[in-house]
């Protein structure tokens, strides 16, 4: 299984958006809501199935 805390893993598998994208875009325009970090990375914008583990990341990095 993956480590899902590397910067290499594939946090959103249908657009290959990985968590070291996130987190950058999450720090880099502050990003706080789901909406828009979808927006921001593509990740989260088909089937959805990782939108959690992103609401998850926002928190873990911003600490809200």
């Amino acid at each position: 299984m993956a480590d899902r805390t590397s910067r290499e893993y594939v946090i959103c598998p249908c657009r290959g958006v990985t968590r070291g994208e996130v987190e950058d875009a999450i720090r880099k325009n502050r990003i706080t809501d789901l909406k828009v970090l979808c927006q921001t990375t593509n990740a989260g914008t088909k089937c959805g199935g990782c939108r959690e583990d992103l609401e998850k990341l926002i928190h873990e990095i911003l600490g809200n």
